[in-house]
């Protein structure tokens, strides 16, 4: 009985010293994502649709183009010790053709996240697709961009009077060689150039639609269908109390 105590208890020191050479020399690895040896604290701040391959700082999507698949990469890069990237990269098969340095997805958060959606081959040779910088609403840009990550077009403002892509609703579609847009002058559907869209005359033009058709390799825009201040105020069943 005694010689059975002695044995188990040399046991339990053996134990507890295989356990202490173990603690002392291997390398622990926790779960979490490490950029450039720094733990990652953004989270859901780059959307990306259709990735082959992500996580919270990398998306890989790859695209079918006449038969050959097509390598398009998005990187949140430049980490700070805070855990939040500096700045953001994409690419097409190593070419980058979009850059942004300055993020501050730790102090403006969703203001600060990158979206990329719509995406689209047109006339087999050509990739279009919809970046949104933030949340704020009107801040989508349309891209289309070759397989060498030339830009082809890059749609933001679509005209000199404040008319952006209304970003908060269903607004791109594709047919064929051609992508139809829909924009607004209007903010937060009440506001428009400064101030109540109330007081807006009539007949002023404030959403629209305007397609873009592949021609020759160039773009050409037309606006195809208008919506004015009355037509806007009506549908929206917006309440104006001093309006005729």
């Amino acid at each position: 009985m005694k010689k059975a105590k002695i044995i188990s208890l040399i046991g339990v020191i053996l134990v507890i010293i295989i356990l202490i050479v173990f603690a002392s020399t291997h390398k622990f690895k926790d779960s979490h994502l490490r950029v450039e040896g720094i733990r990652v604290k953004v989270s859901n701040a780059l959307v990306v649709d259709g990735c082959t391959k992500q996580n919270d700082a990398y998306c890989l999507k790859n695209i079918n183009v006449a038969g050959q698949k097509q390598k398009l990469e998005f990187n949140f890069l430049n980490f700070r010790p805070n855990g939040f990237p500096n700045s953001i990269s994409a690419k097409i098969n190593d070419k980058e053709f979009y850059h942004e340095d300055g993020l501050k997805i730790e102090e403006n958060g969703s203001l600060d996240y990158k979206i990329f959606l719509n995406f689209k081959v047109i006339a087999n040779k050509y990739i279009a697709f919809t970046f949104t910088n933030g949340t704020s609403g009107r801040t989508t840009t349309l891209y289309v961009i070759d397989l060498k990550g030339n830009i082809i077009l890059k749609e933001t403002k679509i005209d000199d009077d404040d008319m952006l892509i209304k970003d908060y609703t269903d607004f791109i579609t594709y047919k064929d060689n051609t992508i139809t847009l829909y924009a607004t002058r209007v903010i937060e559907d009440v506001n428009y150039h400064g101030e109540s869209i109330c007081n807006a005359k009539g007949k002023d033009i404030v959403e629209a639609y305007y397609t873009y058709t592949l021609k020759n390799d160039k773009f050409i825009k037309k606006q195809t269908k208008t919506i004015t201040v009355d037509d806007f105020i009506k549908s929206d069943t917006i309440t104006c109390t001093d309006r005729e």
